[in-house]
Protein backbone atom coordinates (compact mmCIF):
# COMPACT_ATOMS: atom_id res chain seq x y z
CA UNK A 1 0.00 0.00 0.00
CA UNK A 2 1.57 3.76 -0.69
CA UNK A 3 2.25 5.29 2.41
CA UNK A 4 1.35 8.30 3.96
CA UNK A 5 -1.30 9.67 1.42
CA UNK A 6 -5.05 8.73 0.38
CA UNK A 7 -5.10 6.69 -3.28
CA UNK A 8 -7.89 7.01 -5.48
CA UNK A 9 -7.35 5.11 -8.71
CA UNK A 10 -9.73 4.89 -11.32
CA UNK A 11 -9.83 1.79 -13.76
CA UNK A 12 -12.03 2.56 -17.47
CA UNK A 13 -12.61 -0.91 -18.65
CA UNK A 14 -14.70 0.07 -21.69
CA UNK A 15 -14.45 -3.43 -23.63
CA UNK A 16 -16.25 -4.69 -20.61
CA UNK A 17 -19.66 -3.03 -21.56
CA UNK A 18 -22.59 -5.77 -23.18
CA UNK A 19 -21.12 -8.52 -21.78
CA UNK A 20 -22.11 -11.52 -22.65
CA UNK A 21 -25.40 -13.31 -20.55
CA UNK A 22 -24.10 -15.64 -17.88
CA UNK A 23 -25.68 -18.93 -18.39
CA UNK A 24 -27.58 -21.32 -15.59
CA UNK A 25 -25.24 -22.42 -12.94
CA UNK A 26 -27.40 -25.28 -12.44
CA UNK A 27 -26.09 -26.72 -15.82
CA UNK A 28 -23.04 -27.03 -14.78
CA UNK A 29 -21.91 -30.25 -13.12
CA UNK A 30 -19.79 -31.00 -10.03
CA UNK A 31 -17.14 -32.28 -12.12
CA UNK A 32 -16.49 -28.66 -13.72
CA UNK A 33 -16.04 -27.45 -10.53
CA UNK A 34 -12.45 -27.50 -10.26
CA UNK A 35 -10.06 -25.08 -11.98
CA UNK A 36 -6.74 -26.05 -13.82
CA UNK A 37 -3.80 -24.20 -13.09
CA UNK A 38 -3.62 -22.84 -16.76
CA UNK A 39 -7.15 -21.33 -16.31
CA UNK A 40 -5.89 -20.09 -12.67
CA UNK A 41 -2.67 -18.63 -14.67
CA UNK A 42 -4.72 -16.89 -17.02
CA UNK A 43 -6.60 -15.07 -14.21
CA UNK A 44 -3.85 -14.52 -12.22
CA UNK A 45 -2.12 -12.36 -15.13
CA UNK A 46 -5.01 -10.55 -16.01
CA UNK A 47 -5.82 -9.47 -11.93
CA UNK A 48 -2.17 -8.16 -11.67
CA UNK A 49 -2.36 -5.97 -15.34
CA UNK A 50 -5.65 -4.26 -13.60
CA UNK A 51 -3.61 -3.74 -10.58
CA UNK A 52 -0.55 -2.50 -12.55
CA UNK A 53 -2.62 0.29 -14.63
CA UNK A 54 -4.85 1.36 -11.26
CA UNK A 55 -1.12 1.86 -9.48
CA UNK A 56 0.16 3.28 -12.46
CA UNK A 57 3.91 3.13 -11.03
CA UNK A 58 6.46 1.78 -14.13
CA UNK A 59 9.10 2.37 -11.44
CA UNK A 60 7.57 -0.40 -9.11
CA UNK A 61 6.37 -3.01 -12.00
CA UNK A 62 9.11 -2.29 -14.78
CA UNK A 63 10.39 -5.93 -15.17
CA UNK A 64 7.47 -7.86 -13.35
CA UNK A 65 6.36 -10.73 -14.50
CA UNK A 66 4.55 -14.15 -12.64
CA UNK A 67 5.78 -17.34 -12.01
CA UNK A 68 3.66 -19.76 -14.16
CA UNK A 69 4.39 -22.55 -11.82
CA UNK A 70 2.07 -21.88 -8.75
CA UNK A 71 2.65 -23.53 -5.35
CA UNK A 72 -0.12 -25.44 -4.36
CA UNK A 73 -2.42 -24.74 -1.14
CA UNK A 74 -4.84 -27.10 0.49
CA UNK A 75 -7.64 -26.98 2.64
CA UNK A 76 -7.06 -28.35 5.92
CA UNK A 77 -10.30 -30.84 5.08
CA UNK A 78 -7.77 -32.30 1.83
CA UNK A 79 -9.13 -30.59 -0.61
CA UNK A 80 -7.06 -28.07 -3.20
CA UNK A 81 -7.78 -24.39 -2.25
CA UNK A 82 -5.63 -22.13 -4.01
CA UNK A 83 -2.92 -21.73 -6.82
CA UNK A 84 -0.48 -19.19 -5.24
CA UNK A 85 1.48 -17.18 -8.14
CA UNK A 86 4.38 -15.09 -7.09
CA UNK A 87 5.21 -12.13 -8.86
CA UNK A 88 8.96 -11.21 -9.11
CA UNK A 89 10.54 -8.06 -10.00
CA UNK A 90 14.19 -9.17 -10.88
CA UNK A 91 14.21 -11.68 -8.35
CA UNK A 92 12.47 -9.82 -6.06
CA UNK A 93 9.16 -11.09 -4.84
CA UNK A 94 6.33 -8.15 -4.44
CA UNK A 95 3.38 -9.94 -4.51
CA UNK A 96 1.49 -13.10 -4.48
CA UNK A 97 -1.84 -13.44 -6.05
CA UNK A 98 -4.15 -16.39 -5.10
CA UNK A 99 -6.46 -17.40 -7.53
CA UNK A 100 -9.41 -20.13 -6.25
CA UNK A 101 -9.03 -24.07 -6.60
CA UNK A 102 -12.70 -24.45 -6.77
CA UNK A 103 -15.47 -22.42 -8.88
CA UNK A 104 -17.57 -22.86 -5.50
CA UNK A 105 -15.01 -20.13 -3.81
CA UNK A 106 -16.59 -17.51 -5.43
CA UNK A 107 -15.08 -14.92 -7.73
CA UNK A 108 -11.45 -16.53 -9.26
CA UNK A 109 -9.35 -13.62 -7.69
CA UNK A 110 -9.02 -14.84 -3.59
CA UNK A 111 -6.33 -12.39 -2.79
CA UNK A 112 -3.42 -10.13 -3.67
CA UNK A 113 -0.99 -9.60 -1.38
CA UNK A 114 1.02 -6.86 -1.12
CA UNK A 115 5.05 -6.89 -0.75
CA UNK A 116 4.71 -10.05 0.84
CA UNK A 117 7.27 -11.90 2.84
CA UNK A 118 8.82 -15.38 1.57
CA UNK A 119 8.91 -18.39 3.03
CA UNK A 120 10.84 -21.84 2.54
CA UNK A 121 8.28 -24.27 1.29
CA UNK A 122 10.81 -27.23 1.44
CA UNK A 123 12.23 -26.33 4.95
CA UNK A 124 8.37 -25.76 6.09
CA UNK A 125 7.30 -29.41 4.69
CA UNK A 126 10.43 -31.00 6.30
CA UNK A 127 9.63 -29.37 10.11
CA UNK A 128 6.54 -31.06 9.51
CA UNK A 129 7.14 -34.18 8.68
CA UNK A 130 9.81 -34.53 11.14
CA UNK A 131 7.41 -33.26 14.29
CA UNK A 132 5.16 -35.87 12.87
CA UNK A 133 7.63 -38.12 12.69
CA UNK A 134 8.41 -37.08 16.35
CA UNK A 135 4.92 -37.49 17.60
CA UNK A 136 4.09 -40.78 16.45
CA UNK A 137 7.10 -42.71 15.66
CA UNK A 138 5.68 -45.27 14.67
CA UNK A 139 2.87 -44.11 12.53
CA UNK A 140 3.26 -44.21 8.82
CA UNK A 141 3.53 -40.72 7.08
CA UNK A 142 0.28 -40.67 4.51
CA UNK A 143 0.76 -37.18 3.01
CA UNK A 144 2.39 -33.53 3.41
CA UNK A 145 0.66 -30.37 1.49
CA UNK A 146 1.08 -26.99 1.63
CA UNK A 147 -2.11 -25.76 3.55
CA UNK A 148 -4.49 -22.40 4.67
CA UNK A 149 -4.73 -23.76 8.10
CA UNK A 150 -6.19 -20.15 9.70
CA UNK A 151 -6.81 -17.98 6.85
CA UNK A 152 -4.87 -16.54 5.63
CA UNK A 153 -2.40 -18.34 7.56
CA UNK A 154 -0.50 -20.62 5.70
CA UNK A 155 1.54 -23.98 6.56
CA UNK A 156 2.35 -27.30 6.21
CA UNK A 157 0.04 -30.30 7.03
CA UNK A 158 1.29 -34.00 7.68
CA UNK A 159 -0.85 -36.81 7.96
CA UNK A 160 0.28 -39.88 10.12
CA UNK A 161 -1.72 -43.25 10.21
CA UNK A 162 -1.08 -45.46 13.38
CA UNK A 163 0.39 -48.40 12.08
CA UNK A 164 -1.92 -50.47 14.47
CA UNK A 165 -5.53 -48.84 14.82
CA UNK A 166 -5.28 -46.89 11.98
CA UNK A 167 -6.37 -43.82 13.28
CA UNK A 168 -5.07 -40.57 11.28
CA UNK A 169 -3.76 -37.61 13.39
CA UNK A 170 -2.73 -34.45 11.59
CA UNK A 171 0.51 -32.10 12.48
CA UNK A 172 0.64 -28.75 11.24
CA UNK A 173 3.67 -26.33 10.98
CA UNK A 174 3.02 -22.64 10.71
CA UNK A 175 4.92 -21.65 7.40
CA UNK A 176 6.89 -18.76 8.74
CA UNK A 177 7.32 -19.72 12.79
CA UNK A 178 8.02 -23.29 11.72
CA UNK A 179 6.28 -24.33 15.31
CA UNK A 180 3.51 -26.55 15.45
CA UNK A 181 -0.12 -25.48 15.22
CA UNK A 182 -2.43 -27.75 17.63
CA UNK A 183 -5.04 -29.59 15.71
CA UNK A 184 -8.20 -27.64 17.25
CA UNK A 185 -10.66 -25.15 16.15
CA UNK A 186 -9.23 -21.85 16.07
CA UNK A 187 -11.33 -19.21 17.62
CA UNK A 188 -11.28 -15.43 18.10
CA UNK A 189 -9.42 -16.41 21.92
CA UNK A 190 -7.44 -20.16 20.53
CA UNK A 191 -5.46 -20.36 18.06
CA UNK A 192 -5.96 -23.47 15.83
CA UNK A 193 -7.03 -24.42 12.40
CA UNK A 194 -10.32 -24.17 10.34
CA UNK A 195 -11.92 -25.29 6.80
CA UNK A 196 -12.30 -22.60 4.57
CA UNK A 197 -14.77 -25.22 2.38
CA UNK A 198 -16.49 -25.82 5.77
CA UNK A 199 -17.79 -21.99 5.73
CA UNK A 200 -19.09 -22.29 2.36
CA UNK A 201 -22.74 -22.52 3.25
CA UNK A 202 -24.77 -24.45 0.69
CA UNK A 203 -27.49 -21.60 0.18
CA UNK A 204 -24.12 -19.82 -1.18
CA UNK A 205 -22.93 -22.02 -3.62
CA UNK A 206 -25.60 -20.78 -6.71
CA UNK A 207 -24.12 -17.47 -6.12
CA UNK A 208 -20.21 -18.10 -5.76
CA UNK A 209 -20.58 -19.77 -9.22
CA UNK A 210 -21.71 -17.63 -10.81
CA UNK A 211 -19.39 -14.49 -9.29
CA UNK A 212 -17.17 -16.87 -10.53
CA UNK A 213 -18.69 -16.94 -14.38
CA UNK A 214 -18.50 -13.48 -14.15
CA UNK A 215 -15.03 -13.26 -13.55
CA UNK A 216 -14.15 -15.79 -16.52
CA UNK A 217 -16.07 -13.24 -18.73
CA UNK A 218 -14.09 -10.33 -16.89
CA UNK A 219 -10.71 -12.10 -18.28
CA UNK A 220 -11.61 -13.47 -21.51
CA UNK A 221 -12.53 -9.71 -22.09
CA UNK A 222 -9.48 -8.11 -21.03
CA UNK A 223 -7.65 -10.81 -22.47
CA UNK A 224 -8.65 -9.75 -25.73
CA UNK A 225 -8.19 -6.22 -25.41
CA UNK A 226 -4.47 -6.73 -24.36
CA UNK A 227 -4.26 -8.84 -27.46
CA UNK A 228 -5.33 -6.34 -30.03
CA UNK A 229 -2.86 -3.95 -28.79
CA UNK A 230 -0.17 -6.07 -28.69
CA UNK A 231 0.86 -6.71 -26.05
CA UNK A 232 2.14 -10.71 -24.72
CA UNK A 233 0.73 -11.31 -21.15
CA UNK A 234 3.12 -13.97 -20.59
CA UNK A 235 6.46 -11.24 -21.00
CA UNK A 236 7.75 -9.38 -18.35
CA UNK A 237 5.72 -6.14 -17.72
CA UNK A 238 7.60 -2.79 -19.76
CA UNK A 239 7.39 0.87 -19.20
CA UNK A 240 6.32 1.29 -22.82
CA UNK A 241 3.25 -1.61 -22.17
CA UNK A 242 2.43 0.04 -19.00
CA UNK A 243 1.55 3.30 -21.19
CA UNK A 244 0.04 1.40 -23.65
CA UNK A 245 -1.98 -0.35 -21.00
CA UNK A 246 -2.92 3.22 -19.08
CA UNK A 247 -3.65 4.81 -22.87
CA UNK A 248 -6.06 2.18 -23.65
CA UNK A 249 -7.75 1.07 -20.51
CA UNK A 250 -8.19 5.50 -19.72
CA UNK A 251 -7.06 5.23 -15.86
CA UNK A 252 -6.30 7.97 -14.28
CA UNK A 253 -5.58 8.71 -10.37
CA UNK A 254 -6.28 11.70 -7.56
CA UNK A 255 -4.54 12.08 -4.56
CA UNK A 256 -6.26 13.90 -1.43
CA UNK A 257 -5.17 14.68 1.61
CA UNK A 258 -5.59 11.98 4.94
CA UNK A 259 -8.36 13.83 7.10
CA UNK A 260 -8.31 12.83 10.88
CA UNK A 261 -12.32 14.09 11.57
CA UNK A 262 -14.24 11.54 10.28
CA UNK A 263 -16.95 13.54 10.35
CA UNK A 264 -15.49 15.72 7.01
CA UNK A 265 -17.24 15.60 4.24
CA UNK A 266 -15.47 13.57 1.61
CA UNK A 267 -14.69 15.12 -1.58
CA UNK A 268 -14.42 11.81 -3.44
CA UNK A 269 -17.00 11.05 -6.07
CA UNK A 270 -20.13 9.04 -4.60
CA UNK A 271 -20.58 5.40 -5.82
CA UNK A 272 -23.26 6.02 -7.97
CA UNK A 273 -21.36 8.72 -9.80
CA UNK A 274 -18.62 5.94 -10.21
CA UNK A 275 -20.74 3.52 -11.78
CA UNK A 276 -21.10 5.84 -14.42
CA UNK A 277 -18.05 7.11 -15.11
CA UNK A 278 -15.87 3.66 -15.39
CA UNK A 279 -15.86 -0.30 -14.74
CA UNK A 280 -12.96 -0.33 -11.88
CA UNK A 281 -12.88 2.09 -8.93
CA UNK A 282 -10.14 1.53 -6.12
CA UNK A 283 -9.54 3.90 -3.01
CA UNK A 284 -7.20 3.57 -0.47
CA UNK A 285 -6.75 5.26 2.89
CA UNK A 286 -3.59 5.62 4.52
CA UNK A 287 -4.53 3.35 7.56
CA UNK A 288 -0.29 2.73 8.95
CA UNK A 289 0.11 -1.03 9.51
CA UNK A 290 0.99 -2.16 12.72
CA UNK A 291 2.16 -5.59 13.76
CA UNK A 292 0.43 -7.48 17.16
CA UNK A 293 2.39 -7.69 19.52
CA UNK A 294 1.61 -10.42 21.27
CA UNK A 295 -0.20 -14.01 19.98
CA UNK A 296 -3.65 -12.72 20.98
CA UNK A 297 -3.17 -8.88 20.24
CA UNK A 298 -4.82 -8.64 16.69
CA UNK A 299 -7.91 -6.57 18.13
CA UNK A 300 -5.81 -4.42 20.05
CA UNK A 301 -3.25 -3.62 16.72
CA UNK A 302 -6.37 -3.24 14.23
CA UNK A 303 -7.85 -0.67 17.20
CA UNK A 304 -4.23 1.07 17.30
CA UNK A 305 -4.37 1.52 13.25
CA UNK A 306 -7.93 2.69 13.08
CA UNK A 307 -7.28 5.12 16.44
CA UNK A 308 -3.74 6.33 14.37
CA UNK A 309 -5.88 7.33 11.51
CA UNK A 310 -8.21 9.55 13.85
CA UNK A 311 -5.14 11.17 14.88
CA UNK A 312 -5.23 9.38 18.72
CA UNK A 313 -2.41 7.36 19.47
CA UNK A 314 -2.06 4.49 22.12
CA UNK A 315 0.19 1.54 23.04
CA UNK A 316 -1.66 -2.22 21.93
CA UNK A 317 -1.07 -2.42 26.07
CA UNK A 318 -3.11 0.07 26.96
CA UNK A 319 -6.03 -0.55 25.00
CA UNK A 320 -5.63 -4.78 25.53
CA UNK A 321 -5.97 -3.72 28.82
CA UNK A 322 -8.45 -1.10 28.83
CA UNK A 323 -10.57 -3.71 26.61
CA UNK A 324 -10.46 -6.04 29.67
CA UNK A 325 -7.55 -8.33 28.35
CA UNK A 326 -5.53 -10.25 31.04
CA UNK A 327 -3.07 -12.07 29.38
CA UNK A 328 -2.33 -11.09 25.32
CA UNK A 329 -0.05 -14.30 24.77
CA UNK A 330 -3.25 -16.62 25.56
CA UNK A 331 -6.19 -14.91 26.01
CA UNK A 332 -7.68 -12.43 23.14
CA UNK A 333 -10.47 -9.76 23.21
CA UNK A 334 -14.23 -10.42 21.62
CA UNK A 335 -15.59 -8.33 19.18
CA UNK A 336 -18.08 -6.77 22.27
CA UNK A 337 -15.41 -5.59 24.56
CA UNK A 338 -13.53 -4.02 20.84
CA UNK A 339 -16.61 -2.34 20.24
CA UNK A 340 -17.01 -0.94 23.91
CA UNK A 341 -13.67 0.33 24.14
CA UNK A 342 -14.32 2.00 20.43
CA UNK A 343 -17.73 3.95 22.00
CA UNK A 344 -16.04 4.52 25.56
CA UNK A 345 -15.16 8.54 26.26
CA UNK A 346 -11.67 9.68 25.60
CA UNK A 347 -11.39 10.81 29.09
CA UNK A 348 -12.47 7.70 30.45
CA UNK A 349 -9.33 5.54 28.12
CA UNK A 350 -11.35 4.81 24.97
CA UNK A 351 -11.60 6.09 21.25
CA UNK A 352 -14.97 8.08 21.66
CA UNK A 353 -16.56 6.80 18.55
CA UNK A 354 -19.60 6.79 20.26
CA UNK A 355 -22.00 5.58 17.01
CA UNK A 356 -19.78 2.82 16.63
CA UNK A 357 -22.13 -0.99 16.35
CA UNK A 358 -20.32 -4.37 15.22
CA UNK A 359 -22.56 -6.20 12.66
CA UNK A 360 -22.87 -9.87 10.79
CA UNK A 361 -24.49 -7.59 8.08
CA UNK A 362 -21.54 -7.55 5.57
CA UNK A 363 -22.99 -5.47 2.60
CA UNK A 364 -19.93 -3.87 0.05
CA UNK A 365 -22.01 -1.39 -0.56
CA UNK A 366 -21.54 -0.01 3.00
CA UNK A 367 -17.64 -0.77 2.77
CA UNK A 368 -17.90 1.23 0.08
CA UNK A 369 -19.71 4.06 2.16
CA UNK A 370 -17.51 4.21 5.16
CA UNK A 371 -14.45 4.40 3.16
CA UNK A 372 -15.46 6.94 1.62
CA UNK A 373 -16.42 8.82 4.51
CA UNK A 374 -12.81 8.22 5.49
CA UNK A 375 -14.15 5.72 8.36
CA UNK A 376 -11.75 2.33 8.38
CA UNK A 377 -13.53 -0.53 9.82
CA UNK A 378 -12.60 -3.53 11.79
CA UNK A 379 -13.13 -6.77 9.46
CA UNK A 380 -13.60 -9.75 11.58
CA UNK A 381 -13.47 -13.71 10.42
CA UNK A 382 -14.32 -16.68 12.85
CA UNK A 383 -10.53 -16.26 14.56
CA UNK A 384 -9.21 -12.93 14.08
CA UNK A 385 -9.35 -9.30 13.38
CA UNK A 386 -7.85 -7.00 10.68
CA UNK A 387 -8.68 -3.39 9.66
CA UNK A 388 -10.21 -2.35 6.45
CA UNK A 389 -8.33 0.45 4.78
CA UNK A 390 -10.16 0.47 1.53
CA UNK A 391 -12.25 -1.25 -1.75
CA UNK A 392 -11.76 -2.39 -5.25
CA UNK A 393 -15.05 -2.11 -7.27
CA UNK A 394 -15.84 -3.69 -10.70
CA UNK A 395 -18.96 -2.76 -11.83
CA UNK A 396 -19.05 -5.09 -14.31
CA UNK A 397 -17.11 -8.34 -13.07
CA UNK A 398 -17.57 -9.84 -9.41
CA UNK A 399 -13.93 -9.09 -8.42
CA UNK A 400 -14.89 -6.69 -5.96
CA UNK A 401 -11.76 -6.62 -2.97
CA UNK A 402 -11.44 -4.97 0.58
CA UNK A 403 -8.12 -3.73 1.09
CA UNK A 404 -6.38 -5.66 4.57
CA UNK A 405 -4.21 -4.36 7.22
CA UNK A 406 -3.60 -7.57 8.51
CA UNK A 407 -1.55 -7.09 12.18
CA UNK A 408 -0.23 -10.75 11.52
CA UNK A 409 2.93 -11.97 11.47
CA UNK A 410 4.56 -8.33 11.84
CA UNK A 411 2.17 -6.82 10.14
CA UNK A 412 0.93 -7.15 6.51
CA UNK A 413 -2.06 -5.83 4.13
CA UNK A 414 -3.70 -7.25 1.19
CA UNK A 415 -6.59 -7.21 -1.06
CA UNK A 416 -9.12 -9.57 -0.42
CA UNK A 417 -12.35 -10.82 -2.79
CA UNK A 418 -15.49 -10.24 -1.12
CA UNK A 419 -17.25 -12.78 -3.11
CA UNK A 420 -17.10 -15.87 -0.85
CA UNK A 421 -15.06 -13.86 1.62
CA UNK A 422 -14.23 -15.41 4.93
CA UNK A 423 -14.91 -12.35 6.70
CA UNK A 424 -18.28 -12.84 9.23
CA UNK A 425 -18.34 -9.70 11.31
CA UNK A 426 -17.20 -5.84 11.00
CA UNK A 427 -17.03 -3.07 13.84
CA UNK A 428 -17.97 0.32 12.36
CA UNK A 429 -15.63 2.74 14.16
CA UNK A 430 -17.87 6.30 13.84
CA UNK A 431 -17.39 9.29 15.45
Amino acid sequence: MIKNKLTIGVILLTMLVGMAFIPAVSAQTEDNYSVTADEAFEHANTRIIALIVTENNSEKWEGTSIDPKPLELYDISGQKLYYEFSVYNKNTLISRIDIGANKTLGSTLRRIEINPKPYNVAEVMEKSIETAKAKYPTGKIVSTNMVVYDYPNVGAMTTVKDKTTGVEHRIFVDAYTLEEVQDKPATKTELGVWSMYEQVSKDKVDENLKDWQKSEQFTKKLEQEINDIGIDIGEPITEENIKKLGNKLNTSSKVIPSPYNSTVMPTTTDSSTKALLSDSTQVLLDVPLYGQEKNFYCVPATAKMIAAWHGYSYTQDYIYQKMGGTNGDVIGIGPTKAEEWYKLSRSEGGLGATRSYKTTTLSFTKAMSEIDYYRPFNSITSSHCRACAGYWVFYDSADDCLLINDPWNGGTDYWEAVSGSPEGMRIYVIF
